[in-house]
C-alpha cells in the first residue's frame, strides 16, 4: 500500500478544502456624484462565482466572462456573445506586467530628471503607483480600513468571515484580478495600491463589503465598489456555469492569441463605450 507523508496529506486536505467551497459575490461599482443634485452613476454589475478551484466572473453588460482557472495557472477569457475566447498563463500575465512597469519606470525618470513641472505632474501619480505607500488604521468598533496617502486613498467596509479557505480563496482571485484588469485596459491604475490592501485584508482575516477609492490625480475621481458575499450557489448560478463550460468546450468557439483577443473585443468595446 502506498504511504503518503502527513505534508502531503495536508496539502491534498487543503486543495480538497479550498475546491469544495462553494461562494458567489455580486459586485456594483459607482461613481459617487460630488453634486448632492445629481444622483450617482452606476459604472458595472458583475457577477463572480467560486466554484470547484475556479472562479468565474460575468459582465453582463459586455457578455465577457473571465475564469480564474488555478488549477492550471491560467485565466480564460471569452465574449459569450462573439464567441471569440483566449487563454493566458500565470506566467504570461507576470511578463507582461513586468515590460509595463520596466518601461514606466523608465519613462518616469526621464520625466522627473526633466524637472518641467508639468513632466512632474505626469510622472509623480505613476511613480507612487508603482510603489504605493499608506496611512493604515483600522476602526475595530466599524469594522472600517482606512489607507491613505495625500492623493490615493481607499476606505474599506469589512465583514469577518469563519473560514480561512473562502478569505484565501476570494484574496487569491482579487490579487489575479488586478493583474489581469491592467493587461486587459492598460489605461486603469496599476495593481499594486490594491495588492497592498488585499494584504492588509490578510491580515486582519477581513472580507471588503464595500471599498471607496478616492484619486486626486491631475484628473481625481472616485469610485466605489460594493460586495455582496453569498456563501451557496443557486440554481440560476449553477445554470450559468454549465452554459460558460459548454461555451468554452464548445467547437464553435474560437480561440485567438491575447494580442488579438484584445484588438477584436476589448478596443472595441472601449470604442462603442465611448460613442
Amino acid at each position: 500500500m502506498l504511504k503518503l507523508s502527513l505534508a502531503a496529506l495536508l496539502v491534498m486536505a487543503a486543495a480538497v478544502s479550498v475546491q469544495a467551497q462553494q461562494f458567489k459575490v455580486t459586485t456594483r461599482v459607482i461613481q459617487p456624484s460630488l453634486d448632492e443634485r445629481e444622483p450617482e452613476r452606476v459604472l458595472s454589475k458583475s457577477l463572480t462565482l467560486f466554484h470547484a478551484g475556479r472562479v468565474y466572473d460575468l459582465i453582463p453588460s459586455v457578455g465577457e466572462v473571465t475564469v480564474f482557472d488555478e488549477p492550471h495557472q491560467q485565466f480564460i477569457v471569452f465574449s459569450a456573445r462573439r464567441m471569440i475566447g483566449t487563454k493566458v498563463a500565470f506566467d504570461e500575465v507576470t511578463r507582461m506586467l513586468g515590460t509595463a512597469r520596466e518601461e514606466t519606470t523608465n519613462w518616469t525618470a526621464r520625466l522627473l530628471a526633466s524637472r518641467d513641472p508639468k513632466s512632474v505632474r505626469v510622472a509623480e501619480p505613476l511613480k507612487f503607483q508603482l510603489a504605493p505607500k499608506f496611512e493604515e488604521t483600522f476602526d475595530l468598533a466599524s469594522k472600517t480600513l482606512t489607507m491613505q496617502s495625500p492623493r490615493f486613498s481607499y476606505i474599506v467596509d469589512c465583514q469577518e468571515v469563519d473560514s480561512r479557505e473562502i478569505l484565501s480563496a476570494y484574496l487569491a482571485y482579487a490579487d489575479w484580478a488586478a493583474r489581469i484588469n491592467y493587461v486587459l485596459y492598460p489605461d486603469t491604475l496599476y495593481p499594486e495600491p490594491r495588492l497592498l490592501l488585499n494584504d492588509k485584508l490578510r491580515k486582519l482575516n477581513r472580507l471588503p463589503s464595500r471599498v471607496q477609492l478616492k484619486v486626486d490625480f491631475d484628473q481625481p475621481f472616485q469610485l466605489q465598489a460594493e460586495h455582496r458575499f453569498s456563501w451557496k450557489l443557486e440554481s440560476i448560478d449553477r445554470q450559468h456555469l454549465n452554459h460558460w463550460k459548454l461555451k468554452i468546450e464548445s467547437a464553435d468557439m474560437e480561440w485567438i492569441s491575447f494580442r488579438e483577443y484584445h484588438r477584436r473585443v476589448i478596443v472595441q468595446q472601449n470604442v462603442q463605450a465611448r460613442k
